[in-house]
C-alpha cells in the first residue's frame, strides 16, 4: 500500500490547548493564538518522533495537514514500539479534532459501498483510526490489554462499518474490560504528566464513563439509605423469599419517584446490588463507619466506662454485647454531655471469667480504644462477671487498675425486689396472677369473655385507664410487675366474673382459679404487693436514664427507703391498705380471715394475733416492707470513694467536707499525677 503523501507544514503554526479536545469540531481549525500550548506532532509511517525527556511528548499539527490523524498509526507499530512511553502518551492524549475533513476510503459491503463516518471518532474519543488498514482500534485496550484480555474486539482491527454500532455497544457494555484498561490509561497519564491535581484527560473525554459512575453512585446511595432506614426502625431486612422482603419493597417504593433507580430495578441485568451478600457487605461497611466515629469520640474523652452483658441469642449461641459510656464536648456550645453507645456484638466460646475478660480487652483494642482511659466497668452480679478474684472485673483491673467495678444500679434494684418477693404469701400471689394473665392472653375465648365482662362494668372500665386486657408479669424486670399487679387489682371484679362465666361453660381450670383468687389471703397479698412495688417504679425509671447521677441516684433511693420506713410506722397507711382489701372482698362475699393458729405450727407464719387485721400486718406487711428496705440499703446505698468525686460539682460543693476531699484525692491520686505530667 502506498503511503499517504504529506503536506507541507503551515508557517508559524502555534500550539493548541488540550481544552479544544473537549468540544466537537465541525470545521477546519483556524490558526490559533501563539500563547496556546500542548500541541500534537503526528508521526510518519516510520514511527513516533522522540521529544526531550524533560517534559511529556507533545503533538504539533504544524508539520502535517490537519486532516490527518495526529497520533501514530497503531497498525504500523509492533509490540516493542507500543511499550515506548512517548508513543503511549501520543496515542492516549492526541485527539483528532477534524476527522470530517479526511477522505475516508469506500469499500463494498454486500450491495452497498460504505465508508467510515467521522461522527464515530468524535463521539467516542477512545477510538483510533488506522490509515494503513482503514480500521478502528481502542487506544487504551491496545496499549494495556492486548496480551491479557480474552476479548479482542477493537484490540484487533475493526473494519466492518455496517456492524460498527453493535460493536461499540458491545465494547461499552456494563462490566466490560474496556473500563479497566481505560482506568489504567488515566493513571498512566496522571503519573507521566506529573499533574495529579487535574482530572485525567481520558476521563474528561469519556462522558459515558462519568455518567455511568454517577449513576452507579446514585443507585448505591439509595440502597444504603434503605438499609439505614431498616436498621433505625428495627425492621427485618429479609422476608420469606428475597422478592418479597422489606428491603425490596421499600426500595421499589422509593423507585416510584426516582427514574434512575426505577430503570435500574426494572432492567434485565444480573448486577442489581440487592443480593443478601451485597446487603451484608454494605451493612458491615456502614457499621465500620459508625464504629470508627464512636471510637474517635471515646478516645477524645479523658475517661470512659465499659458496659457489657452476656446472653444467649435465638440461635443458642453465647454473645457478649459491648457498650461505651463517655463524655462529649459540644463544639458549638462547649457543653459537656454523657454519651452511651453500643460498640459491638462478640460471640463468646465460653462464659468463664478469664475468657470473657480476654475477649473484652481484645474487642476494645481491636476497635482502637485506649483502654488506659478506662475508669469503670459495669456488669451484672453473676459470679463470672463480678467475682472478686477470678471474675471479669477482677481480671480487667489487673490490666487497668483504675477501672472500678460498678454493679448496674437498675439491676441491683431488680435483684432487691426479687429477693424481697421471696415471702410465701407474696410469691403465691405472683404465681396466681401470672397463671391467670397467661390464660387470658393466649386464649381468644377467655379474652372475649373478659372483654364482655369489662364492657358490662363501667366503673371498672373507667378505673382501668384505657387498659383492655391483663398484663403478664415480666420474668426479668420485676419492677415492671407493679403495673401488672395494678391492672389485676383494678380489674379484680371483672376477672372473677369472667372466670365464673368460663367455669359455668365447663372450664374446670377456671373454677380452680376462681377458688384461688376468692381467698382473703390472696386479696390482702395482692393489695400489699402492688402498693410496695409501686414505690420503686419511679426509682427504676430514674436509674435507667442515660444522664443518671450517682449522687442523685443514692438520694432518690434514700427517699424511697425513708418513705417506706415512715409508712411502716404509720397506722393510717396500713388501715387504708386493709380497707382496700375489704372493699375488694365484700362484693364477692369473701370474709376477712386469718390462718388457724397452732402451738407447734412450723410450715407457715404462726404469729400471735387477736384479729385478721393485726395478723396480716405482722405476718405479711411488716416482713415485706422490712425486706425491701434492707435490700435497697445493702444493694443501692453502698458507695465507693471514687463516687465522691461528684461532690465537686457546683451544686454539691457547699456540702463537701475535708473527709470527702481526702477520699477523692486518694481515689484519683494516680490520675492527678498523670495529668500534671
Amino acid at each position: 500500500m502506498s503511503k499517504t503523501p504529506e503536506t507541507k507544514p503551515k508557517s508559524k503554526q502555534s500550539n493548541q490547548t488540550i481544552d479544544r479536545f473537549f468540544s466537537k469540531v465541525t470545521k477546519p481549525v483556524s490558526t490559533p493564538d501563539k500563547s496556546e500550548q500542548n500541541t500534537c506532532i503526528p508521526d510518519n509511517d516510520s514511527g513516533a518522533s522522540t521529544p526531550s525527556k524533560e517534559s511529556p511528548p507533545s503533538c504539533s499539527s504544524s508539520t502535517i495537514s490537519a486532516s490527518l490523524p495526529p497520533y501514530p498509526d497503531i497498525a504500523t507499530l509492533d509490540d516493542s514500539e507500543l511499550l515506548v512511553k512517548e508513543t503511549k502518551m501520543k496515542i492516549l492524549t492526541c485527539q483528532w479534532e477534524n476527522p470530517h475533513t479526511f477522505d475516508f476510503p469506500a469499500r463494498d459491503f454486500g450491495n452497498r459501498r460504505r465508508r467510515l463516518s467521522a461522527k464515530w471518532l468524535l463521539d467516542h474519543p477512545w477510538l483510533r483510526y488506522s490509515i494503513q488498514d482503514d480500521a478502528l482500534y481502542c487506544g487504551p485496550c491496545v496499549l494495556f490489554g492486548r496480551t491479557e484480555c480474552k476479548e479482542k474486539l477493537f484490540i484487533n482491527k475493526v473494519t466492518d462499518w455496517s456492524n460498527l454500532p453493535g460493536f461499540i455497544k458491545r465494547h461499552l457494555r456494563e462490566n466490560s474490560p474496556h473500563y479497566t484498561y481505560q482506568t489504567m490509561a488515566e493513571e498512566f497519564i496522571r503519573i507521566y504528566s506529573k499533574d495529579g491535581d487535574e482530572e485525567p484527560i481520558l476521563y474528561k473525554l469519556s462522558t459515558f464513563r462519568k455518567a455511568q459512575v454517577s449513576k452507579n453512585r446514585h443507585i448505591l446511595k439509595k440502597i444504603m439509605e434503605v438499609l439505614l432506614l431498616c436498621g433505625k426502625q428495627n425492621i427485618p431486612i429479609r422476608g420469606h423469599v428475597p422478592e418479597r422482603s422489606n428491603f425490596i419493597a421499600i426500595l421499589h417504593s422509593m423507585a416510584q419517584g426516582d427514574e434512575i433507580l426505577a430503570e435500574h430495578l426494572s432492567g434485565n441485568r444480573k448486577t442489581l446490588y440487592t443480593s443478601s451478600d451485597i446487603q451484608n457487605e454494605i451493612i458491615n461497611l456502614l457499621a465500620n463507619q459508625i464504629r470508627t466515629a464512636i471510637v474517635a469520640d471515646c478516645n477524645k474523652s479523658k475517661c470512659f466506662a465499659l458496659i457489657a452483658d452476656e446472653t444467649t441469642d435465638t440461635a443458642t449461641r453465647e454473645q457478649l454485647s459491648v457498650c461505651l459510656r463517655y463524655l462529649v464536648r459540644d463544639q458549638v456550645s462547649n457543653e459537656i454531655s454523657i454519651k452511651e453507645d453500643f460498640l459491638d456484638f462478640v460471640m463468646a466460646r465460653s462464659t468463664k471469667g478469664e475468657h470473657l475478660a480476654e475477649l473484652l480487652i481484645q474487642t476494645l483494642q481491636g476497635a482502637g480504644i485506649d483502654i488506659a482511659k478506662m475508669r469503670a466497668q459495669g456488669y451484672d452480679g453473676a459470679a463470672n462477671m463480678s467475682g472478686k478474684y477470678s471474675g471479669v472485673q477482677a481480671r480487667i483491673r489487673q490490666v487497668v487498675p483504675g477501672a472500678l467495678y460498678v454493679h448496674c444500679k437498675s439491676h441491683c434494684l431488680n435483684l432487691a425486689v426479687v429477693h424481697s418477693c421471696s415471702n410465701k404469701s407474696i410469691r403465691s400471689v405472683m404465681t396466681t396472677v401470672q397463671e391467670i394473665a397467661f390464660s387470658f392472653d393466649y386464649s381468644s375465648k377467655k379474652l372475649q369473655t373478659f372483654f364482655d365482662e369489662l364492657e358490662a362494668d363501667e366503673a371498672t372500665k373507667e378505673k382501668m385507664e384505657k387498659r383492655t386486657k391483663l398484663r403478664t408479669l415480666c420474668e426479668t424486670r420485676w419492677t415492671s410487675r407493679a403495673d401488672a399487679l395494678f391492672t389485676f387489682k383494678t380489674s379484680f371484679p371483672v376477672v372473677v366474673h369472667a372466670l365464673e362465666s368460663l367455669h359455668d361453660q365447663g372450664d374446670d381450670k377456671a373454677g380452680q382459679q376462681v377458688n384461688a383468687v376468692t381467698r382473703f389471703d390472696f386479696i390482702i397479698g395482692l393489695v400489699v404487693a402492688e402498693h410496695v412495688l409501686q414505690s420503686t417504679v419511679h426509682l427504676s425509671l430514674f436509674l435507667q436514664g442515660v444522664g443518671c447521677d450517682l449522687l442523685e441516684a443514692v438520694k432518690e433511693c434514700r427517699v424511697v427507703v425513708e418513705m417506706l420506713g415512715q409508712e411502716r410506722e404509720d397506722d393510717s397507711v396500713w388501715d387504708e391498705l386493709y380497707q382496700v382489701a375489704l372493699d375488694l372482698a365484700a362484693p364477692l362475699q369473701v370474709d376477712e380471715s386469718m390462718p388457724r393458729r397452732c402451738g407447734r405450727q412450723t410450715g407457715r407464719a404462726n404469729h400471735p394475733a387477736d384479729t385478721p387485721r393485726q395478723y396480716w400486718r405482722i405476718s405479711l406487711y411488716y416482713p415485706f416492707v422490712d425486706h425491701v428496705i434492707m435490700e435497697l440499703d445493702s444493694r443501692l446505698l453502698k458507695s465507693e470513694d471514687r463516687f465522691m468525686a461528684q461532690h465537686l460539682l457546683p451544686i454539691y460543693l457547699e456540702n463537701i467536707t475535708n473527709e470527702h476531699i481526702a477520699a477523692i484525692y486518694n481515689a484519683f491520686q494516680d490520675d492527678i499525677i498523670l495529668s500534671l505530667v
